[in-house]
C-alpha cells in the first residue's frame, strides 16, 4: 500500500490504463497501423508507382493481400503509404485546434473579466459558421496556384482552426471548476504566478478531459480529409490517401471490384474505432475521480 501510495500521478495512470482491457486493444491496433503506414510501404515489393495493365482489377490473393486496382496497382501498398498520409494531416490538424482551444479556454476561464468576454465573442463567432462551406471556401480562397501537399496542409490547418470552439469552452468550463479549489487557494497563498498557476497546477488536473477530446479530433480530422477527397478537394492522384481511395466506389462496375473500396473504408473505421476507445481509455486513466468506479 506504501509502495501505491509513493507512486507518481503518470504511473498510477499507466496502471489504471492497462487495466483497461478495451482501451489496450484500440491502443494496440493504432499502433500496428501506425507502424504498417510506415513501414510496409518502405519494404512492400510492390513500388507505389508501378503500373502492371496485366494485373488489373485482381482480387485479394497472397502477393496482393488488398487486390489491384484499375492500373494494376497493388492496393495493399496504396493504402497503407495513403494513410501515412491521412494520418500526418489529421495529427497536423489536430495540434492547431489543441493548441488554440487549450490556449483560449484557459485564459477565459482563468483571467475572466473582459478578457473572457472578447475570447468568448470570438469563439462564439467561429462555432456559428457553417463549417464545412466555410472550410471549403477558405480552401477555394487560400490554396490558389499550390502544389497539392501545401494545399492540404493549409486546408487542414483551416480546419484545425475552425474546429477549436467546443474544446476552448470544455476547458474553460473546467477551468473555472478548478480555480476554486483548496489547492489553488494554497497557490495564492504562496504567491505562486499566474503562469504557474495555470499551467503548472491548473492544466494537469483538466488533462484527462483535453486527452478524450484530443481523440475524437484527430478522429474527425481524418473524416474530413476523407470528405475533401470525396468533393474533389484532397489529394489528387496519383498520390493515395484514404480519402481519395473512397472515390472508387463512384466508379462504373465498381461493384464487381469490391476490394477497391472495402479495405479503405474498413480500416478507417477501424482506425476511428481504435482512436476513440484510447482516448476514452486515457481520459480515464488520468481522471483519478474514476478510479474505482
Amino acid at each position: 500500500m506504501k509502495k501505491q501510495n509513493s507512486m507518481g500521478p503518470w504511473v498510477m495512470a499507466l496502471k489504471r490504463f492497462k487495466k483497461n482491457k478495451i482501451a489496450l486493444i484500440g491502443a494496440f491496433f493504432l499502433l500496428v497501423v501506425i507502424l504498417a503506414t510506415l513501414l510496409v510501404p518502405v519494404f512492400s515489393p510492390h513500388p507505389l508507382t508501378d503500373i502492371n495493365v496485366v494485373m488489373r482489377y485482381k482480387a485479394p490473393q497472397i502477393s496482393h493481400p488488398f487486390g489491384t486496382d484499375q492500373f494494376g496497382q497493388d492496393l495493399f501498398t496504396r493504402v497503407m503509404y495513403g494513410g501515412r498520409l491521412s494520418l500526418i494531416l489529421s495529427a497536423f490538424s489536430a495540434v492547431i485546434t489543441i493548441t488554440i482551444g487549450t490556449l483560449i479556454g484557459a485564459l477565459s476561464g482563468y483571467f475572466g473579466g473582459w478578457l473572457d468576454q472578447l475570447l468568448m465573442r470570438l469563439t462564439e463567432l467561429v462555432h456559428v459558421l457553417p463549417l464545412i462551406p466555410v472550410l471549403i471556401a477558405f480552401t477555394a480562397i487560400f490554396n490558389m496556384g499550390l502544389p497539392p501537399l501545401e494545399r492540404m496542409i493549409v486546408t487542414m490547418g483551416i480546419y484545425g482552426f475552425l474546429n477549436f470552439p467546443s474544446l476552448a469552452r470544455l476547458v474553460r468550463g473546467q477551468i473555472m471548476v478548478h480555480k476554486k479549489s483548496e489547492f489553488m487557494n494554497a497557490a495564492d497563498l504562496l504567491g505562486l504566478s499566474k503562469t504557474s498557476k495555470i499551467f503548472r497546477h491548473l492544466m494537469p488536473n483538466i488533462f484527462g478531459v483535453i486527452i478524450a477530446s484530443s481523440a475524437g479530433i484527430i478522429a474527425n480530422a481524418l473524416l474530413i480529409e476523407l470528405m475533401l477527397s470525396f468533393v474533389g478537394l484532397g489529394f489528387p492522384p496519383p498520390t493515395p490517401t484514404w480519402g481519395n481511395l473512397i472515390p472508387n466506389i463512384r466508379s462504373s462496375g465498381i461493384s464487381a471490384y469490391y476490394w477497391m473500396w472495402f479495405f479503405p473504408v474498413t480500416l478507417i473505421s477501424l482506425t476511428v474505432i481504435s482512436i476513440n476507445l484510447m482516448g476514452e481509455g486515457l481520459r480515464l486513466a488520468l481522471d483519478p475521480k474514476e478510479e474505482g468506479r
